[in-house]
């Protein structure tokens, strides 16, 4: 019997599992670079935290910008209604302080030579407790006043009449100086006096500003004199 040679097939046999593993050892580079390819795409699909917090800033500061800005009321200017409350409070706190710092025996304010003007009238406010003089209806002197306790003030429309230096009423203990008479026994007068002229009493001096009197209407003993002398008869006087 012919005995083949061995050499021959161990190298074929060899040949094939070189090649084997060099087909195994390709795939497995294969698959590792097809995972290696898909876990780099998953990765550039992932929302990174610096990218989000960006877009997020970004979109606060969107939101923030289309905000109104928020403006404090000093900085809307008054208009209409507002402006003439803010006006009309405004003049009622200044009354008020004239009525805590008056002077109850001078002038309310710069007292004008009547003789200079025409159309004169009077109106007395009972809310502010102050008298205008006007001419033409425009008001050209305010004296600070005291009108009747519980409304006791006549109102509607008079005219002025008589006048004189100083009264005195024993039943009340009281008296006044420069009284000018509008209606009946009411009067515009200075601020209450003892029974001689020009003994003032200081507690009811005091009281100017607010409803004090009996029905009469008080007046400083500057501006008292003043009306006495300047407001001829015959001039209108309106309460309300």
């Amino acid at each position: 019997m012919v005995r083949l040679p061995t050499l021959n097939v161990n190298w074929s046999r060899d040949r094939v599992y070189v090649i084997r593993r060099g087909v195994v050892a390709c795939c497995i580079l294969f698959c590792l670079i097809g995972a290696g390819v898909e876990t780099a795409a998953a990765q550039r699909s992932w929302p990174r935290a610096d990218t989000a917090s960006a877009a997020g800033a970004a979109t606060a500061a969107t939101a923030a910008a289309n905000e109104p800005t928020a403006v404090t009321r000093k900085q809307v200017p008054d208009s209409g209604k507002q402006g003439a409350l803010r006006k009309t409070q405004n003049a009622q706190n200044g009354d008020d302080k004239a009525a805590q710092s008056v002077d109850w025996k001078g002038p309310t304010g710069k007292q004008p030579d009547l003789s200079q003007y025409s159309d004169l009238s009077v109106e007395v406010s009972l809310a502010k407790q102050r008298v205008y003089v006007k001419s033409g209806g425009q008001t050209i002197y305010t004296m600070i006043a005291s009108t009747g306790v519980d409304d006791a003030t006549p109102h509607g429309s008079y005219t002025i009449d008589t006048r004189g230096e100083h009264f005195y009423n024993a039943e009340e203990g009281m008296g006044a100086d420069y009284w000018v008479q509008f209606y009946g026994s009411y009067l515009f007068h200075s601020v209450p006096t003892g029974e001689a002229f020009g003994d003032y009493l200081p507690e009811e001096g005091a009281k100017l500003g607010q409803p004090a009197s009996h029905g009469c209407v008080r007046l400083t003993v500057a501006d008292a004199q003043w009306f006495y002398g300047q407001v001829p008869d015959g001039t209108l006087v309106t309460i309300a």
